[in-house]
């Protein structure tokens, strides 16, 4: 792919460059932004841009021999908000206007590079750029670890300087040495101060006077010493660049050969994942019990809920476009994706919400090669952020094509809700495949979209083709999805989601995650009739997440200091019920395992018999509820996957259910049935509920 890169003359944006070079992209052009000529300023106090070291950025067009655009950057850092939306004189407009500049002259670029490391706002910003000009970021130091980047770089044959100190243990006379020279101090500053090793915390600046990108290498013969504060402690000096000139290279000099191309297998939990799936291989099936004759049911007097008020949490049950009117034809999918998601936004509306509080939602389809053509529509419905999601396969029943549940916590005024929509290429974790952001958190509670096991830096599948090589590689990404979040994924996860597209998965798919977490919360293995992109494995995990106020209550409330303490400890021991895992006792072929954390219950329920009488079943979650110190009313909503061979329908799954439910409650949560292909660790189970417990 063509590209543009975004040049601060920096180290980062250096070595995005090689990066993308190694990962087969070809640099078109180069962009850079720079202070306002009449400010007479060689930095501004800008949070997007490195404008130090800009009187030598016009070299760079000569040592690449690619054109040079730039810009004068007029706006300021009007916007400072986490998320970004068009703002007038806002920096990032300027960004705007210098990359359309570009597309001008270069409409077959289609891609950036950008040196962002850990800046989630310089992220956000650049991807709503690229957005909006149909362009593709590539941010292939994202997340990396500081300490190995560096060595990296310097390893790479990048040859940047320091030309801004701002930091404890950081002088002046550190200016003009190079990030080799330097790293064995700055790991030193690390141990004792916490300095980023990689300056991501404004500790220093760098210029890049050489590397394997450039045909001629920039000699520095004179600078001038700038002192902003000569403080004792963290003294802040940058050089200003006097006189510079090119000096041809030897081929050798620009060997690319050490340019390390990240490897996902040298995740961690690898071997262990993958070994564990190996030995799993020869587990054998179990066929799941099925009913001899189509099941029957009378209607009950009193079905479940459609939706469930929990204020702020809300939860919809399983909607199609054909809720309202069952005799309606839609002749093509993206008219049926309308009609079903203008259902599901009437009933938001009905209970005041807006699409900006669902917090995650899962997609069934009949048709996985609809997938491109259902987002096209879905995406329209969304803002900046859309939701976390899963998007499986299903057996649908009736007309249907698609089914749409989803939870929803309706947004509170200083209330913290932190969403990641991270859509650059990179060796962090895949950029999201269609139109969801990976994770929400608010509430307690972090929910996590479904991840595939797309190797992030293509977006292809593993080749070649092996499920042990996608369980590992979907757990890494997981992985460190969860861990920007500062949630170990091992020990908060409190309900997983584990779809398999075919049923000889499943028992991998047990002892890839068993291997991988500690202990297992509650997990519902479903081999479902597809996945995206073909996929094997995809995870969909729910975390608890630690509150740092009781509800933020000092936030936002008028109590006096004494009754705010009072009211503190309160809601403190209200929250400190049991934190556990557990099974109940196993009631004939029905086994619950429960998870109580904090503010958040999880159980999943499985029936391995016959499911026409589910008086049992449900007999044991009640049960398991008591033991959890849980009500009905308390259970948010109710996922019911059964085996499509048990000759059911989902309308008799879920009134099944809620018949059974009314022996134990006066009300019935949301329940949303899914025929699927099998379930349970070996294929065995005929009815798996899943319950999320508030």
């Amino acid at each position: 792919m063509k590209i543009v890169a975004l040049v601060s003359g920096g180290k980062d944006s250096c070595y995005n460059m090689m990066q993308c070079v190694a990962n087969g992209h070809e640099i078109t052009a180069i962009a850079n932004l720079k202070p306002p000529r009449e400010s007479g300023k060689d930095e501004l106090d800008s949070f997007m841009y490195q404008t130090v070291g800009h009187d030598a950025i016009h070299l760079y067009s000569e040592c690449m021999d690619v054109p040079l655009y730039r810009r004068e950057i007029r706006g300021g850092s009007v916007l400072q908000a986490a998320d970004y939306t068009v703002t007038a004189d806002d920096e990032t407009e300027d960004l705007y206007m210098l990359l359309k500049d570009v597309l001008n002259d270069h409409p077959d670029i289609k891609g950036i590079s950008v040196g962002a490391i850990l800046s989630n706002y310089q992220r956000v910003r650049v991807e709503h750029v690229c957005n909006r000009l149909g362009l593709t970021s590539f941010a292939y130091l994202w997340r990396r670890g500081q300490k190995e980047l560096l060595y990296e770089m310097a390893n790479a044959g990048v040859n940047a300087i320091l030309i801004k100190v701002a930091a404890i243990g950081l002088k002046s006379t550190h200016l003009g040495k190079s990030i080799g020279q330097m790293y064995p101090y700055l790991c030193k500053m690390n141990d004792m101060y916490d300095l980023h090793i990689c300056g991501e915390g404004g500790e220093y600046e760098t210029f890049t006077v050489d590397c394997p990108l450039f045909k001629k290498k920039i000699v520095v013969e004179e600078t001038e010493t700038v002192v902003h504060s000569d403080d004792a402690f963290a003294q802040v000096a940058y050089l200003k660049f006097q006189k510079c000139r090119l000096e041809a290279k030897t081929a050798q000099e620009m060997d690319m050969s050490n340019i390390a191309i990240q490897d996902w297998k040298e995740w961690e939990s690898y071997n262990e994942v993958v070994s564990a799936v190996d030995n799993a291989r020869h587990t054998p099936l179990v066929k799941a019990t099925s009913a001899t004759t189509p099941i029957a049911v009378q209607p009950s007097t009193q079905s479940a809920a459609i939706t469930h008020d929990h204020t702020p949490f809300f939860a919809i049950s399983g909607t199609t476009a054909y809720d309202l009117d069952a005799t309606v034809e839609y002749d093509s999918i993206e008219k049926e994706t309308q009609a079903c998601m203008e259902a599901v936004q009437t009933k938001l509306l009905d209970k005041g919400l807006a699409w900006k509080d669902v917090v995650t939602m899962n997609v069934f389809v009949t048709n996985m090669d609809d997938f491109g053509r259902i987002n096209a529509v879905y995406k329209t419905f969304f803002d900046i952020n859309p939701s976390p999601r899963a998007l499986v396969g299903a057996n649908l029943h009736g007309k249907a094509k698609l089914q749409i549940d989803l939870t929803a916590i309706k947004s509170i005024a200083n209330v913290k809700r932190d969403t990641m929509h991270v859509q650059g290429i990179s060796y962090w974790a895949p950029a999201n495949i269609g139109p969801y952001s990976q994770s929400v958190v608010t509430q307690g509670h972090a929910f996590i979209a479904g991840q595939i096991g797309l190797v992030p830096n293509t977006l292809d599948l593993p080749a070649p083709r092996s499920f042990a090589q996608e369980a590992a590689l979907s757990l890494r990404n997981l992985e460190n999805i969860v861990s920007v979040l500062d949630l170990p994924l091992k020990t908060h996860t409190v309900l997983c989601y584990c779809f398999v597209s075919d049923p000889t998965y499943l028992p991998l798919a047990q002892a890839a995650w068993e291997a991988y977490i500690d202990t297992p919360p509650p997990t519902a293995y479903i081999a479902v009739p597809s996945l995206p992109r073909g996929a094997m494995v995809e995870w969909q995990v729910l975390l608890h997440a630690p509150l740092p106020t009781p509800f933020g209550q000092e936030e936002y409330d008028n109590t006096t200091d004494e009754e705010q303490d009072e009211e503190t400890v309160r809601q403190m021991k209200a929250l400190q019920v049991r934190e556990d895992c557990f099974e109940t006792s196993k009631v004939k072929d029905i086994s619950c395992r429960v998870l109580c954390k904090s503010n958040i219950t999880t159980i999943v329920a499985q029936l391995a018999s016959d499911p026409s009488d589910l008086k049992d079943f449900v007999s044991s979650i009640n049960e398991a509820l008591k033991q959890a110190k849980k009500k009905w009313e308390q259970v948010l909503s109710i996922r019911a996957l059964y085996n499509d061979s048990t000759h059911m329908t989902s309308i008799v799954c879920s009134s099944l259910l809620a018949a059974n439910v009314l022996h134990h409650s006066k009300t019935v949560p949301p329940i949303t049935s899914i025929p699927v292909n099998a379930l349970g660790s070996v294929g065995n189970q005929t009815i798996v509920c899943v319950l999320h417990i508030l």
